[in-house]
């Protein structure tokens, strides 16, 4: 099987459905997405509604999901603006897919989550050596996805590295290790901030093994342009264009 897992895709439509062409002509089987699909960005309908057409996607729920129902959620006064426009414009179908997005999701030996395995909703960075030793300690999962940091990144108990993919190239293959468990992070769809602007996301092929990981360019401009026009908080629209 051919996952793709998309993470922190943020209202930005533009680079979703970029994302979304590319992993359709690597024959992707399955689609997961790791949460915040809302947040910061000007289209979170669209992007909701794009999400739940991936066929038998699966979805984990994101703190800025979270805080698009309702739920309080510890986040700075500009990203409270725009979740505050977002909850505004929200449909009913929209609010739904949110609120049955789960906490965490388990697929065989794989577990799949927005921030972190064991206490999802503390929202905890899987980048400190303490959450990331829990994280393995805590599940039996063989391989960890994770997002919310909206960096690239492949882990062992030993080592942790960035995935950085430079131009001209696009893509990345990482080996799944066979005894060592992995915890690998996606990156992000919608607002990398890893000086990269492009899309970042990832496809674990299980029969091969590996782990790709992907940078997509898109319409950059555009979705930032669109942020500004509807007068939400500047440096989204900024974030964007630079990738930080």
């Amino acid at each position: 099987m051919r996952i793709a897992v998309l993470s922190d895709i943020h209202s930005n439509i533009e680079a979703l459905q970029a994302v979304v062409g590319h992993a359709g002509v690597h024959l992707v089987d399955r689609y997961v997405c790791l949460g915040d699909v809302v947040g910061y960005g000007a289209n979170p309908n669209e992007c909701i509604s794009l999400v739940s057409s991936l066929g038998s996607c699966l979805a984990v729920l994101g703190n800025h999901d979270a805080a698009a129902l309702g739920t309080p959620v510890h986040m700075d006064r500009d990203a409270q603006k725009a979740i505050a426009w977002t909850r505004s414009v929200l449909t009913k179908s929209s609010k739904w897919f949110l609120h049955e997005m789960k906490d965490v999701i388990h697929l065989g030996d794989i577990v799949f989550c927005h921030s972190n395995p064991y206490r999802p909703k503390n929202w905890y960075y899987v980048t400190e050596k303490t959450y990331i030793s829990s994280s393995f300690a805590r599940t039996k999962a063989k391989v960890i996805f994770v997002g919310h940091t909206h960096v690239p990144v492949a882990i062992t108990r030993k080592n942790f590295f960035c995935i950085y993919i430079r131009s001209p190239q696009h893509s990345m293959v990482v080996p799944v290790a066979e005894l060592n468990r992995q915890i690998f992070n996606a990156g992000s769809v919608g607002q990398p901030r890893d000086g990269d602007p492009r899309a970042a996301y990832l496809i674990y092929d299980t029969r091969k093994s590996v782990i790709e990981f992907y940078r997509v360019g898109y319409d950059v401009n555009r979705a930032s342009r669109k942020i500004a026009a509807l007068g939400l908080p500047e440096k989204f629209a900024d974030r964007l264009v630079k990738g930080v």
